[in-house]
């Protein structure tokens, strides 16, 4: 019996069952310590430390700050004028030419007679016989040789006389050409023998004083604008002329939809030309506002413009601006009441509440040394 027992299959058997029990209570306390000593992993990442994001920042400051309004123009004189013919007729004489000064009411040209001078001596010699006449019958009325009810139609044959004649000398004047306006003639497209009809154009002449600054504004800034601010002028000589809004139109250019504005020039020496471009830069009132990158400008989930700022805590917040006005480099913003570090540099990368290692904007766009590597 007990040589049956120890049969070497039975002893083999029994030797395993062992092994597989001890190495399955094995196995049981270990899974149980492992499960003590590992986290779940959201109680890792809860106690895994936050990374600070290093991010670049620029100082902003509020100030009191100019708006300005910029446009292209160029000049325009304020008065032009053309002299032109009111009589037909051949030119005769022409005393002008390009360049030429004159003044309001001088005479420019002359076209030929055509009969108006003898019209003026026929309606000269009418009214002196029909004022003879009205004379002789009055002394008869007077003496009641003759019926007083013909006094009137003397009286009205005498202003006759007078209308024609006054008719006769307007029509004689219109055979001399005069300019219209004080200035300088810049064109002159007759010459003397050249037939011309009622309305051909002698002489163009314009006055330089005041001259204009004509530009467009666009739908934005319109309101900016108004009659009486104070207008800088600066020609593309370099040289600057301080003029006044004039014009600002109520009506946008169909095409464009911008509206013309015009600013007055004091011009008495004829320095500046006419069709000269420039630029007019119109200086609105100051406002506090903050000077900031244009790189800083961002918009939040809701889709509000305005930056993010690392605090003094370090911490990350939003805070919403409005435009006020846009330079070469930077814009100018309301809604920052103090001087802040604005971020310039990984702003798309952090959120309010994110915590950040604030650097200048230059250190945080260098690259990192070889110590500042990751480790593989």
């Amino acid at each position: 019996m007990a040589s049956s027992l120890l049969k070497p299959s039975r002893l083999i058997a029994i030797v395993l069952v062992l092994a597989a029990g001890a190495w399955v209570a094995t196995g049981h306390f270990g899974t149980g310590d492992e499960t003590k000593a590992e986290d779940t992993p959201a109680e890792a990442a809860a106690a895994a430390p936050v990374p600070v994001q290093r991010v670049g920042i620029a100082m902003a400051t509020p100030e009191q700050h100019a708006r300005q309004v910029v446009l292209s123009c160029t000049t325009r004189a304020d008065h032009r004028a053309s002299a032109v013919a009111r009589a037909a007729g051949v030119l005769i004489e022409l005393s002008v030419t390009r360049g030429s000064k004159v003044k309001a009411n001088d005479p420019i040209a002359t076209i030929s007679d055509e009969g108006r001078t003898s019209a003026v001596a026929q309606a000269q010699a009418t009214l002196d016989q029909v004022q003879q006449d009205y004379e002789a019958k009055k002394r008869l009325i007077d003496r009641g040789d003759v019926s007083r009810n013909t006094q009137a139609s003397l009286e009205s044959a005498v202003a006759a006389a007078k209308a024609a004649l006054a008719t006769a000398q307007a029509e004689a004047e219109r055979s001399t050409i005069r300019a219209p306006i004080d200035g300088e003639v810049d064109l002159v497209p007759v010459q003397v023998g050249q037939a011309v009809q009622i309305g051909t154009e002698i002489a163009e002449i314009v006055d330089p004083d005041p001259m204009l600054a004509v530009g467009n504004v666009s739908e934005a800034h319109r309101s900016s604008l108004e009659k009486g601010q104070t207008a800088d002028v600066r020609f593309i000589d370099g040289s600057k002329v301080t003029g006044t809004v004039d014009f600002v139109s109520l009506s946008a250019d169909k095409a464009t939809r911008t509206y013309p504005v015009e600013a007055k020039m004091a011009n008495p020496k004829g320095a500046i030309a006419d069709g000269v471009t420039c630029e007019m830069t119109v200086t609105l009132d100051s406002t506090e506002a903050t000077a900031i990158p244009r790189s800083a400008l961002i918009f939040s989930d809701e889709g509000h413009l305005g930056v993010r700022i690392a605090q003094d805590d370090s911490t990350v917040k939003f805070f919403p601006v409005d435009l006020v006005d846009d330079a070469r480099d930077v814009v100018w913003v309301t809604g920052i009441s103090k001087a802040s570090r604005v971020i310039v540099v990984g702003q798309d990368f952090v959120k309010d509440g994110d915590k950040v290692e604030a650097v200048s904007a230059a250190e945080a766009e260098a690259p990192p040394t070889a110590t500042e590597q990751p480790p593989a």
